[in-house]
């Protein structure tokens, strides 16, 4: 039986497993530790000798160096040729990046994209790239593993690896998986079709140095913690190698970055209890070493690679950097002071470093020491909160960052002389000078920060401070009298009066956001509806009727004959389409829509404008948009529509038959609406009912009586009862004629919706319109060519691909079908990485919320 898993269900398995990983991995990890001091560990640490990791270094280079061969012999199995440097380029940026944020073959796969298929390699012939360089990986672990296994003295499986099989003979497995595939490779010399694609294998010489070369580049990554090794931990090369890649290759398998807490959980358990405080700290120089120092590099040279990629486009590149600064420091800046806040408060939980031990000791008073320790940690707690409102860009968050960062500074040196976090904060208050013009927001501060994802996110750091508290001082004996010991050399006491004081303080914390009022955002309208359907009835585009929705809030000119309706969704705010206008007055709309981006940021919000044309683009521009394409919209040009001729032969006959059935079309205007109203809504209950699916929002219509009954709808009669409607959006000057809602009974005859579609097109031309609006077709008109922007091209793959989620071409065809005039539409955001929050809140706003964009 087949089963088939919902995509979402899916994401959230594996979350849950990845979850479930992490939290065992943990658990594990924290009863190897709990026979260990926090001192032992920084001890080990710093035992390790220079030159071992000076080793560590020249390996880690090799490594990566030597990783670039998975490349080259990708290309020479694609028959390609490319410049050396071009290849370490490529190789090296796709696997430091790949290896430290993990799900390879995404994160390796994007950026050989983004360069090969500038240097002239299609997007299959990059795809079979990525396969074979996968390919190869794992076959280096299969060699690399086995053969350390095979050749290794016997490896013990450890107890608490609940794996009752012989290493040894994993060992050959794995190297009898690795034969079969040469072996594959010298009698299948021919392609063959496998899922509709043809494939072809290597050559068994290029298969045999594929096993080789990933052998050895496995090989070389073990060497790099084999050599971090502390001297009294007695272990052979080739035995650590079938241990390191048994590691690994669980730690792949989670596909977490970097394997981590997984490797490391497998790896010590092969070691003796005596050796794990010593492995701990090489295993973090190594972390270090080999995931972050590549993927700093990498970083760096991405960033020089784009910036010397487009050196011909420099100047005009001049506002667009500025607008990643403007985008990317704040919120830089809050990761940063989050991570110093973290730091202070969890150095709340550790002892004072011995080092420093008798200057605390002999120098400083116990009330300071006392008091600084407390305050630090709070300091710490405090910065965690207000580093959100960095990111939000509020005024104060910037004033008290440099507040608390001051005194976190102060309290480090009288906590325990803390010269590292002095100089961190130091740091990172002159690096906030320069950027004080970023933040100018005036804000309810609490009202923004105090989020339930951030507040979840500093719980977080507080669980960690207080199990790390535990485990520093888990050989302290508790007795009741700990609390009031005041000495320099008790520390857990200090520990237990500041982890007292930090729940209080989130404690009240959360009385203050549960008893906080929500914050609601008030149109800025001062307009009645009956003007607002005034300057909807004068707009020339038909779909400014959705403004007559409950579900908009409106900016409205200082002339009163133009406003922007739009809806808030999470922080955007999102404009439905261009600013209506009943005199189409080019500067009061070019005022509306910098207002608008005005007002979006007062509340903290990102101002979005979705499904735009293309008349205002100019002054989107202008406000600092960035303009996308999301569709095309297709209007039909009534006076050359016909259904006469062969392309119309069945459509006719539907028509005919249905007016011999005694079918006709009405329209019915807006003041005879009331009249009809309690049928029109039996019939859209049951349309809903029978489609399993709910009302939608925002850029389409909804059955609400109240909007309804102000234009006039097309019905379906068949004698009086009525069988299917439609409701009509006029345009003024007869430019433009849509509908909205298209809904029939259960009752009503095949082909009664092309019945009234056609019906209503012939009665927009007998009278005079010039246009009929068939909607938007989402995503369709995209160019993918080798110049396309990077969204045009997901978007145009997602087009053709993306059936599952969406009938993308279905809808395209079948409006196709008038022989319309496609227009384009655009979305307008902020910057590029605003698109996809924009995007959600799109689908939210339409969908009546995030849980409807997974439901019907």
């Amino acid at each position: 039986m087949k089963f088939n898993m919902q995509p979402k269900t899916r994401q959230m398995v594996s979350y849950a497993i990845m979850t479930i990983v992490l939290i065992l991995a943990g658990i594990f990890i924290h009863k190897f530790l709990h026979k260990y001091s926090l001192h032992e560990i920084i001890e080990d640490l710093d035992n390790i000798p220079l030159k071992n990791k000076i080793l560590a270094l020249v390996f880690m280079a090799a490594n990566y160096l030597f990783m670039t061969t998975y490349d080259f012999l990708g290309l020479r199995y694609l028959g390609k040729k490319l410049a050396a440097k071009k290849v370490v380029l490529a190789s090296f940026l796709s696997y430091a990046f790949s290896n430290s944020v993990g799900l390879s073959i995404l994160a390796s796969g994007s950026l050989r994209y983004r360069y090969y298929a500038s240097w002239g390699l299609s997007f299959s012939e990059i795809t079979k790239m990525v396969i074979f360089t996968s390919a190869t990986l794992w076959l280096g672990v299969l060699a690399a593993a086995g053969g350390a296994l095979v050749l290794a003295p016997m490896i013990d499986m450890p107890d608490q690896l609940h794996m009752y099989f012989s290493l040894h003979a994993l060992g050959v497995l794995l190297l009898m998986i690795a034969a079969a595939y040469y072996f594959m490779l010298v009698f299948v010399q021919k392609p063959f079709n496998l899922l509709g694609q043809t494939i072809t294998l290597p050559s068994p010489m290029l298969g045999l140095t594929q096993i080789a070369a990933g052998a050895i580049e496995w090989v070389l990554a073990a060497a790099v913690l084999y050599v971090l090794i502390p001297a009294q931990v007695q272990i052979g090369f080739v035995q650590f190698v079938g241990i390191f890649m048994l590691a690994q290759t669980i730690g792949l398998v989670s596909n977490l970055p970097g394997g981590v807490v997984v490797f490391e959980t497998v790896l010590l358990a092969f070691f003796p209890p005596a050796a794990i405080p010593a492995m701990i700290g090489s295993i973090l120089v190594y972390r270090v070493t080999y995931y972050v120092l590549p993927l700093l590099v990498a970083a760096c040279i991405l960033g020089i690679s784009e910036g010397y990629r487009q050196r011909q486009k420099f100047v005009s590149y001049l506002s667009y950097l500025n607008r990643i600064y403007i985008a990317v420091i704040p919120n830089l800046l809050s990761v940063i002071v989050f991570i110093i806040g973290a730091y202070m408060l969890l150095g709340g939980a550790t002892p004072i470093n011995p080092a420093r031990f008798g200057f605390v000791e002999n120098v400083l008073p116990l009330a300071v020491v006392e008091t600084s320790h407390f305050f630090g940690s709070l300091t710490g707690v405090g910065l965690l909160i207000i580093s959100r409102g960095l990111k939000l860009r509020i005024d104060l968050a910037y004033q008290l960052t440099l507040a608390l960062l001051a005194a976190g500074t102060v309290f480090g040196l009288l906590k325990g002389a803390e010269v590292e976090t002095a100089l961190f904060a130091i740091a990172i208050a002159i690096a906030m000078i320069p950027a004080k013009g970023l933040f100018d927001r005036r804000s309810p501060f609490f009202d923004e920060v105090l989020t339930k994802e951030w507040l979840a996110a500093v719980f977080a750091i507080i669980a960690i401070f207080v199990w790390l508290g535990f485990f520093s001082y888990k050989h302290v004996e508790y007795r009741n009298d700990l609390w009031w010991t005041f000495t320099v050399n008790d520390e857990a006491p200090r520990f237990l009066r500041t982890m007292v004081g930090i729940f209080t303080f989130s404690l009240a914390l959360l009385l203050y956001k549960f008893m906080l009022p929500s914050k609601r955002v008030q149109d800025d309208t001062n307009l009645s509806q009956d003007e607002i359907l005034g300057i909807v009835k004068k707009s020339r585009d038909a779909s400014s009727y959705l403004a007559l929705l409950p579900d908009k809030k409106f900016l409205t000119g200082n002339k009163s004959s133009a406003f922007i309706m739009y809806g808030v969704e999470g922080r955007n705010f999102i404009s439905m389409g261009d600013p209506v206008s009943a005199t189409e007055d080019d500067d009061e709309i070019e005022e509306l829509i910098l207002n608008f981006r005005k007002l979006s940021r007062h509340h903290g919000c990102g101002a979005v404008f979705y499904e735009v044309g293309t008349e205002n683009i100019p002054h989107y521009i202008d406000a600092g948009f960035r303009i996308y394409k999301i569709g095309e919209e297709a209007r039909v040009l009534l006076d050359t529509f016909s259904v006469e001729g062969k392309h119309w032969a069945t459509t006719r006959n539907n028509i005919n038959k249905l007016e011999k059935d005694g079918c006709v079309m009405e329209i019915v205007p807006a003041e005879r609406v009331e009249e009809i109203l309690p049928r029109l809504k039996e019939i859209s209950d049951d349309w809903l009912e029978n489609k399993n699916t709910r009302e939608k929002r925002f850029s389409l219509g909804c059955f609400d009586e109240n909007y309804i009954k102000l234009m006039p709808v097309a019905v379906v009669r068949r004698g009086e009862e009525i069988l299917a409607f439609a409701n009509l959006w006029l345009s003024s000057g007869k430019n433009e004629i849509s509908i909205d809602l298209m809904r029939y009974a259960e009752a009503a005859p095949k082909g009664v919706m092309e019945f009234l579609f056609v019906r209503l097109m012939l009665y927009a031309k007998e009278t005079g319109y010039e246009y009929f609006n068939l909607g938007m077709a989402p995503l369709s008109g995209m160019d993918t060519h080798s110049f396309s922007p990077f969204w045009n091209r997901i978007a145009g793959a997602l087009f053709n691909h993306g059936e599952r989620f969406y009938n993308f071409k279905g809808l395209r065809s079948y409006k196709d079908k008038f022989n319309p005039q496609w227009k384009p539409k655009y979305i307008a955001v902020e910057s590029f990485f605003a698109l996809p929050s924009a995007l959600r809140g799109v689908a939210a706003l339409i969908s009546g919320g995030t849980g409807g964009i997974f439901g019907k």
